[in-house]
């Protein structure tokens, strides 16, 4: 009989019927509360609307994730990066040009046709533990911590006449903005792809000079690209994506204790898929508003390209200044 009631218990308790003896004794969780203060986020002078308006939900966030006690105050800055390093603001938005400025080795976020699309690029740049927001060399150089990734726009090409993919720029001019790195990339992928002709100038030098017929070819962040004032000799556009723009959520070493800084992280994943919503349903309004003024939008596969320029930062990314663990790293996502 007792033997009976052994396993009579046994079977019971692996049927789950028995005594939780691990949810006993059972203690209340409470959410953690925070002592009432106002945090700063330094954010670049001008920014336009969608990032405005990013920081604005992240406020939004902080202060009910917080109950009410954790107010977040945007500072317009001519220099968040510096902001930050020394010690002046919680927080800060920075482009991709200030992490480059920051950390060198970051190179590798302006490299042209490494990704296939805004998509992959926010995912692999974006990881928790990849080859940005995990570099140790980048967290020392700013002084902080990379928390979120916001979509910041991409390049595109605009076209004087037709673009051919499978031989790209062979024996032609291209017009590069003069504000991203130049990689020698557009000259160097070989005979059959790379330009004849470079130049390399603000949008408004590469507009007039795309005017005047001195290029046939010109990247452009589609940010900076007015419908009701297109250059007169465009036709196609080549929505090509060689280039994205990051806009990067920093918080400062030490600048918060620890809860408050689980709490900047939680408030900060809740808004790059607003920012890239806003800014996608933008980009495709502006499409449309090109094709209703007769210029052709094309968004076909730019393999050879992609093909070109992975095969061309693999021979040259450690002469372009990013370490061979960190272009490792890069390859083996995107082969």
């Amino acid at each position: 009989m007792r033997r009976f009631l052994t396993v009579l218990l046994a079977l019971c308790l692996l049927a789950g019927c028995g005594p939780q003896l691990d949810r006993f004794p059972r203690v209340e969780t409470t959410a953690p509360t925070y002592p009432a203060q106002t945090l700063t986020i330094d954010i670049p002078l001008g920014a336009d609307q969608f990032t405005q308006d990013g920081v604005a939900q992240l406020a939004a966030a902080v202060l009910e994730l917080s109950g009410g006690a954790v107010t977040l105050e945007a500072i317009p800055s001519q220099n968040p990066a510096a902001a930050l390093s020394n010690g002046a603001t919680h927080l800060a938005l920075l482009d991709n040009r200030q992490l480059l400025e920051a950390d060198p080795s970051m190179v590798f976020l302006d490299w042209p046709f490494l990704l296939e699309d805004a998509g992959q690029w926010l995912t692999v740049m974006g990881a928790e533990d990849g080859v940005v927001r995990g570099s140790a060399s980048l967290q020392k150089a700013l002084n902080g911590e990379v928390i979120g990734l916001w979509y910041g726009g991409r390049a595109v090409l605009l076209c004087r006449g037709n673009f051919y993919e499978a031989i790209s720029f062979a024996g032609t001019s291209l017009g590069m903005l003069e504000d991203h790195m130049d990689t020698g990339f557009f000259q160097g992928i070989g005979e059959d792809l790379g330009a004849k002709i470079l130049c390399a100038g603000d949008p408004a030098e590469l507009m007039a000079l795309f005017d005047q017929k001195e290029i046939k070819y010109m990247e452009l962040f589609l940010d900076d690209l007015d419908p009701d004032a297109l250059p007169e000799a465009l036709k196609y556009l080549e929505d090509t994506t060689h280039r994205v723009e990051g806009l990067w959520l920093v918080l400062g070493k030490d600048a918060v204790d620890g809860e408050t800084a689980r709490l900047l992280r939680a408030a900060a994943a809740s808004v790059p898929q607003t920012v890239w919503d806003a800014r996608a349903r933008q980009e495709e309004d502006l499409f449309q508003a090109l094709e209703d003024r007769e210029v052709e939008v094309r968004h076909s596969g730019y393999n050879s390209l992609h093909r070109a320029a992975r095969d061309y930062f693999r021979h040259n990314g450690e002469r372009l200044g990013c370490t061979s663990r960190t272009l490792e790293e890069l390859l083996a996502l995107v082969r």
